[in-house]
């Protein structure tokens, strides 16, 4: 995945005349505000994507990362709750009704965890209407774990999410 180009997108959307070379799938939602939730999740995605050369610590993405971003997250897992048989994987912690904790999020992110199997790159979004807006992701193959885009659109203040 090409993050520099991800985050040009994020922050300025496609290039005039810039084509996918990937199939483009839309994820559609309603929002009160649909306009800063586009907002949101582009400051969030362009956060994560951004990092520098060091990924740094959850205590530095609660800092850097959107406070209503944050606040919107799940608390942190205890060890023990881990140790007692709870889920532990991504996917298990975060059923789509579910708010996700920070950690698990990131995880998708991050290039020596699953950042490199996240299966979807931000590729442009717009408003649909009062109440509508839409992203566009770019896909190498369908299924693909969509539950981190969902969770971005979730936290930021999205409804009815569809693709």
């Amino acid at each position: 995945m090409d993050r520099q180009a991800e985050l040009r997108r994020v922050l300025e959307g496609p290039l005039p005349g810039e084509v996918s070379e990937q199939f483009l799938l839309r994820f559609t939602f309603t929002a009160d505000d649909p306009r800063s939730v586009i907002a949101l999740a582009r400051d969030a995605l362009a956060t994560v994507l951004g990092p520098g050369p060091v990924w740094p610590d959850l205590a530095q993405w609660r800092e850097r990362l959107p406070e209503r971003f944050v606040a919107a997250c799940a608390p942190e897992r205890s060890p023990d709750d881990a140790e007692a048989g709870r889920a532990t994987t991504p996917q298990e912690q975060h059923p789509a009704t579910t708010a996700w904790v920070l950690s698990g999020w990131l995880a998708w992110f991050d290039p020596e965890a699953l950042g490199e199997s996240r299966g979807w790159q931000w590729w442009d979004a717009g408003l649909a209407g009062p109440a509508g807006a839409w992203v566009d992701v770019r896909i190498g193959a369908h299924p693909f774990p969509s539950g981190a885009l969902e969770w971005l659109l979730r936290a930021s203040g999205a409804r009815d999410i569809d693709s």
